[in-house]
C-alpha cells in the first residue's frame, strides 16, 4: 500500500506512507529483517521515482554515470515507512531480499492514480511524465 501527495500544477509526486507486508517465514531477527524490508522499500520507490538511466542514442553511451547525475531516493524523499512481518515459523527461515523492492513501484503507480485519477504508465514516474499524463485527460 502506498498514499502519495501529486502537485497538479507542478507533477511533483511526494510519498507519504508505505506500508510494505512480507511472508519471511520464521523471523530469525525482527530488526534486521524490518531493516532489509524498508531497503527493499527505498529501492523500489527510487526505481519508480528518480531512477532514469539515460542513453546516448547514438553512441549506446550511458550520460548519467555517476551519483551526481544518476538520481536515487535519499533522506528528503524518505515517506513513512511500515513493514509488516508475516511471521510463519512453520515456513521456517527463507529469504528476504527483493520481495519488498518489487511491489513497490506498482503500489506507487496506484497511489499516483487514485491521487490524479489518471495513469502514469512509465517508470521513473517524473514530473514531466505526470504532467503529460495530466494533459491527456
Amino acid at each position: 500500500f502506498a498514499e502519495v501527495e501529486v502537485d497538479v500544477e507542478t507533477g511533483q509526486i511526494r510519498p507519504i506512507k508505505i506500508v510494505a507486508v512480507n511472508d519471511c517465514g520464521l523471523v530469525a531477527n525482527k530488526l534486521l529483517a524490518e531493516s532489509q524490508v524498508n531497503g527493499g522499500v527505498i529501492g523500489g520507490l527510487s526505481y519508480a521515482l528518480l531512477e532514469d538511466r539515460l542513453l546516448d542514442r547514438e553512441t549506446g553511451v550511458m550520460v548519467n554515470p555517476n551519483m551526481e547525475a544518476y538520481k536515487v531516493a535519499g533522506a528528503m524523499e524518505m515517506p513513512e515507512i511500515v513493514p509488516i512481518l508475516m511471521d510463519m515459523p512453520e515456513r521456517g527461515v527463507i529469504g528476504l531480499g527483493e520481495p519488498a523492492t518489487i511491489p513497490t513501484a506498482g503500489a506507487l503507480a496506484n497511489a499516483v492514480y487514485n491521487a490524479i485519477g489518471v495513469w502514469v504508465t512509465e517508470c521513473p514516474m517524473t514530473p514531466d511524465k505526470v504532467l503529460n499524463a495530466l494533459a491527456q485527460v
